[in-house]
């Protein structure tokens, strides 16, 4: 067993996953928590019910104050994008000459936003497939055969670290040199898949029972692969189509997106990561997304006056 001192701040839905594996194998884990995330997991211990791993219960160290843990190995960021300079202002008394920082977030821009924080600690970025959320008792629930994280090229100590300590059944760990072409590939789905069903405040199934909603999935899909085309990244020919297929193949059409649930809930969330960020980026790069646009611009409305 390797004996590293690990925090993991933000115990979400994929956090609490990632937290779960990490207790399963590791005694030295403290999870961030504040307010009654914090009480129900000092209270109840942290919850995995998951169809890959099954029911799980562990009571790792919890505090809302990072700099009582100290000096960290190695630290996960899984918080949503509004909260990250936050989070990793707050996570400044853990880094030590040799913390390694890991985040497991959405979007396209945290790696940005970290090396500015910390622009001297190692940063292994990653993009991970996975369904899970948190239940309103803030149990974590996973759904689904499947939990892929993908992290850029173990050719350094950080990545091999990173790689070697998540590598455990329960979560496929793939290395690759074209990790900005993963995560692009991704953020390219949650453009349409978070956007749309927030959106429609519905599910994969309503979007693919009608060919208009159909159409549009697939045309925020080709606006959000010209914006990241209009970046330089290199994406794979038609992705746009290879997403759209997988998606419309999909068996169980009956999820939604962590977008959708708290747009339901009259939050934001990441809707600016999902939506803002390509209707941005466009028109900086004079690129037409008009089907974007309209779904941003109707989302903000949702958000406005709470309908």
């Amino acid at each position: 067993m390797i004996r590293m001192k690990i925090m993991i701040t933000g115990i979400g839905g994929v956090g609490g996953y990632i937290a779960s594996i990490l207790c399963m194998h590791y005694p030295q884990v403290t999870l961030i928590a504040r307010g009654e995330r914090k009480n129900a997991l000092l209270r109840d211990g942290l919850r995995l019910y998951s169809d890959l791993l099954g029911t799980h219960c562990f009571h790792p160290a919890v505090t809302d104050t990072p700099a009582a843990a100290g000096v960290q190995d190695v630290l996960f960021v899984c918080v949503k994008n509004p909260s990250l300079a936050e989070a990793l202002q707050a996570l400044q008394p853990c880094i030590g000459a040799h913390t390694v920082l890991c985040c497991i977030m959405n979007g396209v821009s945290y790696a940005q936003i970290a090396a500015q924080i910390f622009p001297h600690v190692p940063l292994v970025e990653t993009c991970i497939y996975i369904t899970s959320a948190y239940e309103a008792d803030y149990t974590i629930r996973q759904r689904g055969k499947y939990a892929h994280l993908y992290l850029g090229a173990a050719t350094d100590v950080p990545h091999r670290q990173v790689l070697q300590i998540l590598q455990h059944n329960g979560l496929k760990c793939t290395a690759t040199p074209a990790i900005q072409q993963e995560i692009w590939c991704k953020y390219i789905l949650n453009c349409a898949y978070n956007v749309s069903t927030a959106y429609f405040k519905s599910d994969v199934a309503y979007i693919f029972s009608s060919p208009r909603r159909q159409n549009e999935f697939r045309l925020l899909l080709q606006e959000a692969a010209a914006v990241g085309r209009g970046l330089g990244i290199d994406l794979p020919f038609s992705i746009e189509e290879t997403i759209y297929n997988r998606v419309a193949a999909q068996k169980d059409k009956t999820v939604t997106s962590s977008l959708a649930r708290d747009i339901r809930q009259g939050r934001a969330g990441e809707l600016e990561t999902f939506s803002g960020y390509i209707v941005k980026t466009a028109a900086a790069l004079g690129i037409p997304v008009p089907y974007s646009r309209k779904y941003y611009t109707t989302l903000q409305e949702y958000c406005r006056t709470g309908a």
